[in-house]
């Protein structure tokens, strides 16, 4: 497996000092190599987003999810206990659950009927009786970690990553100061910002999300949504929060009411693949990971949650077919230039304020990703 240390050094330098640094060279994103050493380096030790703690309130109910290229899911036991797994049939590896739902008594494969129950042990494996020292108790589901946080499910497949409140410092009391009804949400839909498959490196898709600098020639609506000149980037090592406030012009995309309770907007970025977003409005928010399929293409996928379970039509109209649109084409079109001959380094444009159109947050993801490949 490559090291990032193996590979030619960067021709410009990745510095500390965001507003001197240059950033990842373009072989980071379009090197299958690199990818495939991102897999152990980063996705199999961090903590991934799955669902929320509604989707899996009573026993038997399950929430699947992906850590790159591994197929996970959360279930609740029938002894209440909320356990991770790995998505994967002891028998011939084929996948055990879709989507989310409850599974009654036992999960069962639909390839050849091995059936699980709800803690993980198999039960039945159809004409294995007479199997030579075959033993059910030796084909039990291996388990993953899985934690709740601010009522947000987490899954991660290393054993001894540290706690999520241990590292995302601060983060839980940010989240619930902005959005009280965080823990208590309910699922409202589930969600694929610009579409089922982008077209570029998972960290293209990251990059995008991570700046604002794009906000105001890229979104002109978002732009006239909130007040650019307000608005504010901040870093917090491993996690991100721009906040914007809301325009007082009545020229919004859609409706917003003077007594909604969103009268601002704010998105989190939680390393390394996490978003937690909501726009003004009613009280809704999304909750969505980055997911790469192969070293250039990407998922981003989530779900919408409000206090009813209901969606603002028209606030989701935007997202989905404006904003994600113009996201994906935005990244695409990076991911394409990233194998121009005549492109290696960008430069970071990060200013000493560390405004709301500054890349400092991009700047430490960079960091992040360069550090975490080089351990």
């Amino acid at each position: 497996m490559v090291k990032t240390s193996e590979l030619p050094a960067f021709r410009r330098p990745l510095t500390n000092d965001p507003t001197g640094s240059y950033t990842l060279p373009a072989r980071y994103y379009t090197d299958p190599a690199i990818f495939e050493r991102e897999k152990t380096a980063i996705f199999y030790r961090t903590w991934h987003y799955l669902g929320h703690r509604s989707q899996v309130a009573n026993p038997g109910d399950y929430v699947t999810g992906r850590v790159a290229d591994q197929r996970v899911f959360a279930l609740r036991g029938r002894d209440g206990l909320l356990r991770g797994f790995y998505n994967t049939c002891r028998h011939r590896g084929h996948h055990l659950l879709t989507g989310a739902g409850n599974v009654a008594l036992f999960i069962t494969c639909p390839y050849h009927a091995w059936a699980y129950d709800t803690e993980g042990q198999l039960r039945s494996a159809r004409n294995c009786d007479h199997l030579k020292d075959f033993r059910k108790e030796d084909f039990g589901l291996p388990t993953i970690r899985i934690e709740e946080f601010c009522g947000l499910l987490f899954a991660n497949l290393d054993p001894k990553a540290a706690p999520m409140g241990e590292i995302f410092v601060d983060l839980a009391a940010d989240l619930r100061a902005r959005v009280p009804a965080i823990e208590t949400m309910k699922l409202a839909r589930d969600f694929a910002f610009g579409g089922p498959s982008i077209k570029a490196n998972w960290k293209v898709v990251v990059d995008n999300f991570v700046e604002c600098y794009h906000c105001t020639p890229s979104h002109p609506a978002f732009a006239e949504i909130l007040d650019m000149s307000k608005y504010r980037q901040d870093d917090h090592g491993l996690w991100s929060r721009q906040l914007g406030v809301r325009t007082q012009a009545n020229r919004t995309i859609y409706d917003i009411a003077a007594d909604d309770p969103m009268q601002d907007a704010g998105f989190w970025f939680m390393w390394p693949t996490t978003t937690i977003n909501y726009l003004p409005g009613k009280s809704e928010i999304n909750v969505s990971t980055i997911v790469p399929q192969g070293h250039e293409a990407s998922g981003f996928v989530g779900h919408q949650y409000s206090p009813t379970g209901e969606v603002d039509e028209s606030r989701f109209d935007y997202i989905a077919n404006i904003l994600g649109v113009e996201d994906k084409d935005l990244c695409e079109s990076v991911q394409e230039g990233l194998h121009s001959l005549g492109f290696d380094q960008g430069r970071i444009v990060a200013d000493k304020a560390r405004s709301g159109i500054s890349e400092h947050a991009l700047h430490r993801f960079h960091l992040l990703v360069r550090e975490a490949l080089d351990a």
